[in-house]
């Protein structure tokens, strides 16, 4: 998911159960979200060596022992924690819906186990090595998927037996989750985090510039609103502690004081950050050679010289700096701009006692080339594939994806649209003091990127590295040759595809 809408983690006691829970996003240090997918975790393969099981959240009233629980039902196991569900509130909401679900019914009796985003895909891993795997796992985005990748049921045949209803989803969303081994459908469409720009409105008033466009095709200031159109913006709302702006030749950029934009909490990876400039995967279709797209190069060079020649982009410095909140830019009020997705709106304000400082509003992304991208994370529910009762599990989801109020907590557009409008008035509820326009974000669901910047690769974890590790670099040094950088990117993954692909014919 995708990212997480998790923070700082603390640790609560209740009724004599450790848990360790993720706080509200306020004031989180991160750079980027704190990760929904368990970036941290090993590959699926390679299960780790056992280590202390983290503590969890019990919610089931008593133990479960046996295979049958309180109601008569059949025990099914529920893992929480490779996405989001482990913020307090989306806890009590999770409790509620075990506990109903429990009430309503007596042939199933839900269980759910939350662990610390920060563990849980290693003590999944952990479970599947001892043969003692749960039965269903979520909410959970693409790269937590990508990790369990061969543990996960396909869902067609459960689909087309349980006359589950696909025909009210849109067709894209449908075709987003075919993402198993060989095709198979490992997860049904629910929760959707489509990105967009957040604006900061005082910033634009205090400039005098008209907001960016909440249409695709609209025109900015009489010219297309593309990549060179969000550059020119972005240096117009940038400013040292003189006043002057990066298109000034009197600017200091050793002394910025206001940023023009960021793609913020883009995972720390280079080609997830480039995606706006189009759809790309760094691996062919046929899963064993490396590539380097036109649009990564592109995106990649133009978000470099943002950082380093254009100056509107902040250094890692910068980020990390109070003026940027500690690594929650757009929150600090000192950055115009940011692309990122839906579920930020659970960090925009600053923890209380503090007051949010400004309104904002949300804006469709720039074309580049004629075509717009938003590029999607999208959390869903899985079954793993060790599973004793699949046709009871695929009804619990069934129900899980219903919820308006589990939806509510993730935070998340339901891709039915007929629950939509409920998770949109709460969200405006939130946030009174900024006039969101929801349409921006039902539109930018239409331009989702395919193949998905969180798609599979080989060694999906290792081949996860290099990536980041050249976002880190580009971020803290001056004066890279791009070019060159992109060439080492395609030999270093080419390396670890073929490792991959050696072991895995």
């Amino acid at each position: 998911m995708i990212r997480s809408r998790s923070g700082p983690r603390t640790v609560m006691v209740a009724a004599g159960i450790v848990a360790i829970l993720a706080a509200a996003c306020g004031g989180s240090t991160a750079t980027t979200a704190p990760s929904a997918d368990a970036t941290a975790a090993p590959a699926a393969t390679e299960a780790p060596a056992p280590t202390e099981a983290p503590s969890i959240v019990a919610i089931t009233p008593e133990p479960i022992a046996a295979a049958v629980g309180p109601n008569g039902g059949k025990v099914l196991r529920w893992f929480i924690g490779l996405g989001g569900g482990g913020k307090p509130e989306q806890i009590a909401a999770e409790q509620k819906f075990a506990a109903d679900f429990n009430a309503a019914q007596k042939d199933v009796y839900l269980t759910p186990e939350i662990y610390d985003n920060s563990v849980a895909a290693q003590q999944l891993q952990v479970q599947i090595a001892a043969g003692n795997a749960p039965d269903i796992i979520g909410p959970v985005g693409v790269e937590g998927l990508n990790i369990f990748r061969d543990n996960l049921l396909d869902l067609k045949p459960l689909i087309a037996s349980e006359n589950f209803d696909m025909s009210k989803f849109d067709p894209a969303l449908v075709d987003f989750f075919d993402i198993g081994k060989d095709g198979a459908t490992i997860g049904v469409p629910y929760a959707n985090y489509p990105s967009f720009i957040f604006y900061n409105k005082k910033l634009f008033d205090e400039a005098k510039l008209p907001y960016p466009p909440t249409k695709v095709g609209e025109m900015y200031n009489g010219k297309p609103w593309d990549m060179a159109a969000l550059r020119e913006l972005g240096m117009k709302l940038t400013v040292d502690k003189n006043g002057n702006d990066a298109t000034s030749p009197d600017f200091d950029p050793e002394n910025i004081v206001q940023w023009g934009f960021d793609m913020q909490w883009a995972d720390d990876r280079s080609d997830t950050e480039a995606t706006i400039f189009g759809s790309s995967s760094v691996v062919t279709p046929d899963g064993k050679t490396a590539q380097i797209t036109p649009q990564f190069t592109e995106g990649m060079k133009w978000f470099n010289d943002g950082v380093w020649k254009d100056h509107f982009i902040p250094t890692s410095a910068a980020i990390q700096s109070d003026l940027l909140a500690k690594g929650n830019p757009f929150q600090s009020g000192n950055i115009a701009m940011v692309g990122t997705h839906l579920w930020y709106t659970c960090c925009i304000n600053p923890a209380p006692p503090a007051e949010p400082s400004f309104s904002w509003g949300v804006a469709v992304n720039p074309e580049n080339n004629g075509v717009t991208t938003a590029k999607l994370h999208a959390d869903t529910f899985s079954i793993l594939n060790t599973t004793k009762y699949p046709e009871e599990a695929f009804g619990a989801v069934a129900e899980l994806i219903k919820s308006p109020e589990l939806l509510t907590n993730y935070g998340g557009l339901s891709a039915d649209p007929a629950l939509q409008q409920a998770f949109l008035d709460s969200l405006q509820k939130n946030y009174p003091d900024s006039e969101i326009n929801f349409q921006v974000i039902k539109d930018m669901l239409g331009y989702a990127d395919k193949p998905s910047h969180q798609g599979w690769l080989p060694d999906y974890q290792k081949s996860r590295s290099p990536l980041n590790a050249l976002y880190n670099k580009y971020r803290t040094t001056a004066g890279l040759d791009m070019e060159a950088e992109l060439a080492t990117l395609q030999t270093t993954l080419q390396g670890i595809f073929d490792e991959y692909n050696a072991a895995n014919p």
